[in-house]
């Protein structure tokens, strides 16, 4: 009578057993459709190397943070890094035939115009063209560089004519080259664009990968609004000024290389007190100008991170308030 009492109990114990182990699998399953680690949406697309041009895959997510924890100076417009593929347009840039693959984008000989707001995934090469950005002054456009090298012999490699805000995000691991010429030939009534990488409204460059801008007629990078570099690696050559903001140039993190045969970052916004400043918290930057290294009209502050300058000017141009945190300037 024990035995059979005993076995009986054993019985229940078991399909007691039986009954969480299902209870775990069908978890599993209903997270896990695939019977794989689901693909988390934040990761970041890096190239394919086995992809056809313009296509991206997705690498461990746990390795780069995809929104970038940053003061009130950025929105979340500029930190957020991570976007799905899927839900891109896709342009392959390619000489007298780019493609579109997606909306929001024309293509009129070697000058591709994107017209609606929206992410934008760009690679290949252009030899004589340019990218356009021409959307709603409350609309946002995000081009994602995945690869990419552009010149232009008449006018700006990227022209951003109207926008709320553009962002430029250099996928991971990839290299994008942007070049102009000594002349331009394409300018409006007021002289622009007047840089390899011009903006007429906001402009933030974040991501993993680097941004080289060849300049030659003008400045390298300029922005009529805020100009911000949140993460990535900036190489800028110019024979003016490297980067040109109108109310303020803004950095988080990242590493921006300079050669300037003017000043390297300036800031000339004279319209509003509460514009015209340089604000700096962390990241490097190596700066070389012939005239100055760091030109804003009332305020630069530097709260972390390292300005190594070489220049022929001051390091520090500015009429109004300087803020400087400890070993954050190092002149040579």
């Amino acid at each position: 009578m024990k035995t059979t009492r005993f076995f009986g109990k054993l019985k229940a114990f078991a399909i007691v057993l039986t009954a969480i182990a299902l209870i775990f699998a069908v978890c599993a399953c209903s997270s896990d459709p695939a019977g794989e680690k689901p693909a988390d949406p934040t990761a970041a697309p890096v190239e394919n190397p086995t992809a056809t041009p313009g296509e991206t895959a997705n690498e461990d997510p746990s390795t780069i943070p995809q929104v970038v924890s940053t003061s009130d100076q950025f929105t979340k417009f500029d930190t957020t890094i991570a976007y799905v593929p899927e839900e891109c347009t896709k342009i392959v840039l390619k000489q007298d035939a780019s493609e579109v693959t997606g909306q929001g984008a024309v293509v009129e000989g070697n000058t591709v115009t994107i017209n609606t707001a929206g992410s934008y995934i760009l690679s290949g090469t252009l030899t004589d063209g340019q990218i356009v950005v021409n959307v709603e002054k409350t609309e946002k456009v995000r081009l994602i560089l995945n690869g990419v090298s552009v010149t232009n012999t008449k006018s700006a490699c990227i022209y951003v004519m109207s926008a709320d805000k553009v962002g430029i995000t250099m996928a991971t691991g990839t290299e994008n080259t942007f070049t102009d010429a000594k002349t331009y030939t394409e300018l409006d009534a007021k002289g622009n664009p007047n840089a390899c990488i011009y903006s007429k409204d906001d402009l933030t460059i974040n991501g993993y990968g680097s941004l080289t801008v060849n300049a030659n007629y003008n400045n390298g990078i300029g922005c009529k609004n805020d100009l911000s570099i949140v993460t990535g690696t900036v190489t800028v050559k110019a024979p003016n000024n490297a980067l040109k903001a109108k109310e303020s140039f803004r950095m988080h993190d990242g590493i921006v290389n300079v050669t300037s045969e003017d000043d390297a970052v300036k800031v000339d916004g004279d319209d509003d007190i509460s514009k015209g400043y340089i604000f700096i918290e962390g990241g490097t930057l190596n700066l070389t100008a012939a005239d100055d290294a760091l030109t804003a009209t009332f305020k630069i502050t530097i709260t972390g991170g390292v300005v190594t300058t070489k220049v022929d000017g001051k390091s520090l141009n500015c009429l109004g308030e300087v803020s400087i945190a400890k070993g954050s300037l190092v002149e040579k």
